[in-house]
């Protein structure tokens, strides 16, 4: 693993730029890049085999940027390849998955844990598996959310009609009980404030993206002085992405270029 070389972000889009943020912040002096699969995008909707091809030709990328760990900034993602990705990696590979997983099981009063998340990693069961991998009497209750998935990736993070959809998302959830609930998928911090006036204190909320950095610091990174930009790469069209970007996270330094699929494989252009 080289000593000087950039923590690298994956998502199928802009969501993971919420683990970005948090980690900019946490760990202000490291340099980091960011890979988004705007052209399959959404995951939710694609097979957990595909997603898996996907994100280890971006693991390859990486490798070849010099990256020294990798974060599948991505549930879906996460929940498809990060077996594999962790086992013929020369990196680390970190998922979002088992950070929030452990967080929502040690804060759980009742025994009850809400899931929300994609379609695709709500049918890999990954998160029942490691909550109760990790606890095994907890109950958990999953629901796929995909609307939320779109709107904020379409910059919708606020307004009637996003509180609408959480809200349609977050109730028949916490009317089972649940006193935690995991934002099992990346872009849903974007819409954090209205997560917050939903749910009301009603529940504790889980970001996996917090805890992220936790799992990176003891890593022993050093320090490179201030980040002052993150190189990032779109497969979707780079004017949309800088366009939804800025709306969902002003002011991270984002140098965006366009990568192209071919023969598998993700190009630089």
């Amino acid at each position: 693993m080289t000593s000087s070389g950039p923590i690298a972000l994956f998502d199928s889009g802009e969501g993971g730029l919420t683990v970005l943020r948090q980690l900019l912040q946490r760990m202000p002096g490291e340099q980091f890049i960011y890979g988004a699969d705007s052209g399959h995008f959404p995951y939710g909707e694609k097979s957990l085999q595909q997603v898996r091809d996907w994100f280890l030709a971006f693991l390859d990328f990486f490798i070849a940027q010099g990256a020294r760990a990798v974060v599948i900034a991505c549930n879906t993602a996460t929940a498809a390849a990060l077996q594999e990705a962790a086992a013929r990696s020369p990196v680390p590979v970190i998922g979002v998955v088992e950070p929030a997983a452990e967080r929502a099981a040690a804060i759980s009063r009742n025994g009850s844990v809400g899931v929300l998340s994609t379609e695709a990693t709500h049918r890999s069961g990954l998160y029942r598996s490691r909550l109760q991998a990790i606890r095994p009497q907890l109950t958990v209750i999953s629901k796929p959310c995909p609307i939320l998935v779109v709107m904020a990736e379409n910059g919708q993070i606020d307004g009637v009609n996003v509180e609408d959809a959480v809200r349609a998302c977050v109730e028949p959830v916490m009317d089972t009980g649940v006193d935690t609930i995991i934002l099992g998928c990346t872009h849903f911090p974007h819409m954090r404030q209205v997560f917050n006036r939903v749910v009301d204190n009603r529940a504790a909320i889980v970001d996996p993206g917090e805890e992220i950095a936790d799992r990176l610091m003891p890593l022993g990174f050093p320090k490179h002085g201030q980040t002052t930009r993150v190189k990032a790469w779109t497969t979707g069209n780079l004017e949309r992405f800088l366009w939804v970007a800025e709306r969902l996270c002003p002011g991270i330094p984002l140098e965006a270029h366009a990568l192209h699929w071919k023969d598998g494989r993700v190009r630089d252009a």
